[in-house]
């Protein structure tokens, strides 16, 4: 799993968060209700943040 800066693939979940729109993969949909995206300024990057109960 990762992240990156692209266009949808055409099974993509596309939903718009604080005004971006964010493309997820289907399969990994079900596993971010809860998540929050959020900036770690320690290790200069982006990272999901949130409940415990919903990791794989």
């Amino acid at each position: 799993m990762g992240l990156a800066l692209d266009e949808p693939d055409k099974n993509d979940v596309v939903v718009t968060i604080n005004e971006i729109q964010v493309a997820i993969d289907p399969d990994v949909e079900p596993y971010t209700e809860g998540l929050t995206l959020d900036y770690d300024q320690e290790n200069n990057g982006l990272m999901l943040v949130g409940n415990e109960s919903n990791c794989c």
